[in-house]
């Protein structure tokens, strides 16, 4: 489906702006700074939190077009109102679509400006996420100027591995406007690298200038989301966040998250270095001598739902998740499914545990866990056996 430029999303968006606006100074104490750019144009920026698009949104006069994870258009209801009345560009995350670019084309070619985030996901650790170099062709490709726009704060006020708020500041502004003109005399490799250059914002170098308070309860709560290996004794799925610590139920390893973002124990201070541990440890298991039917982790809980297209999905059941050396298995009472490795054309993750596989067979799954569980193991777990590069 053809995405439509329509008045109606310029005139919701003036009318819902005053209330946005009050929302992010009150929650975020929200600052940004004012861009002047006449559309077409591409807006590129960092992701860190659900609410990025609001915060870019008031650097800007023109509504802009985002490219949206399709699982949010296909929410019954919400995803027909949020259509009707912003009408983002849907994307699903696990593949190349033709379809986003095309709707990207033609938004861009009806004169209105579009914006994405390069990552395709927030950042768990506060570092970067790793980005396509096709988002290099494709601003080179629309003709039109882009806009590199950094968010800062957004990391440590909305973790995305929790869902406790935290209250700080956070501030987006421009760091780059890239001309037509300009890229035309670059290759598409040098166009990369300035866009990741300059797209990339790393929490923590920020805060360690910036030395901001982020004030909130229960700061380590859900962390077992993103933390799935204990330091200590390198136990899979035994740390639990309580409060403002968070723990290991296999050994004595004890930590607290401060209002800094900094985490106390003996082995880390920074989230982003413990993550690039757990990611390095990984790849030192031997998977291969593992017997084929060895659990290397599992999880009960998980609703499945199978994509229909762009906005719907069918919910298919609830499971329990193991992953294998060669394989996840998805099995309840009624029925066992079986994913090879060998059969994902590729992946994505959701919100904050949720699963999405894309299948050579062009099926596409999505699972989902209401406990606080990690999704993000089982696809590094993925990625680590197959030598799959590690997006997240």
């Amino acid at each position: 489906m053809e995405v439509k430029v329509k008045k109606r999303h310029g005139a919701w968006n003036k009318i819902v702006s005053p209330f946005i606006s009050a929302y992010l100074k009150k929650q975020f104490a929200y600052t940004f700074e004012k861009c002047d750019i006449k559309p077409p144009y591409l807006v590129l920026a960092n992701h860190t939190t659900d609410y990025d698009a609001f915060f870019i949104a008031k650097s800007f006069k023109n509504h802009l077009y985002f490219v949206m994870s399709d699982h949010v258009s296909s929410i019954p209801v919400v995803g027909k109102l949020v259509r009707h009345l912003v009408s983002p560009i849907p994307i699903t995350k696990s593949t190349s679509d033709p379809t986003t670019v095309r709707n990207i084309m033609s938004v861009i070619k009806q004169g209105a400006p579009v914006a994405l985030f390069p990552e395709g996901n927030k950042s768990f650790s506060g570092e970067m996420s790793e980005m396509k170099h096709s988002i290099a062709k494709l601003a080179k490709k629309l003709n039109v100027p882009v806009v590199i726009y950094n968010i800062t704060g957004g990391y440590f006020s909305s973790p995305r591995w929790t869902k406790n708020k935290r209250k700080g500041h956070v501030h987006g502004a421009v760091k780059l406007i890239l001309s037509p003109e300009e890229m035309k005399n670059m290759t598409d490799e040098e166009i990369f690298k300035v866009i990741k250059d300059n797209l990339r914002v790393n929490a923590y170098e920020v805060q360690e200038k910036e030395h901001q308070i982020f004030k909130g309860k229960n700061l380590a709560q859900n962390i077992e989301t993103f933390l799935y290996v204990c330091p200590s004794c390198h136990s899979i799925s035994s740390l639990h966040g309580e409060g403002n610590r968070f723990y290991c139920d296999k050994c004595n390893f004890e930590s607290t998250y401060d209002e800094y973002g900094y985490v106390h124990n003996d082995f880390f201070t920074r989230l982003d270095k413990f993550d690039k541990w757990q990611k390095d440890f990984l790849k030192t298991i031997d998977y291969a001598s593992m017997d084929e039917n060895h659990v290397i982790t599992k999880d009960g809980g998980f609703e499945l739902k199978k994509k229909v297209d762009n906005y719907k999905s069918k919910k298919v059941g609830v499971f329990t998740l193991s992953c294998f050396k060669n394989r996840f298995e998805l099995e309840n009472e009624k029925q066992k499914i079986t994913i090879p490795f060998s059969e994902i054309a590729g992946y994505a993750l959701e919100g904050v545990n949720g699963i999405q596989l894309h299948l050579k067979d062009g099926t596409i799954y999505r699972f989902k866990n209401e406990y606080t569980i990690s999704g993000l193991k089982y696809l590094n777990i993925y990625c680590t056996i197959t030598g799959t590069e590690m997006r997240f």
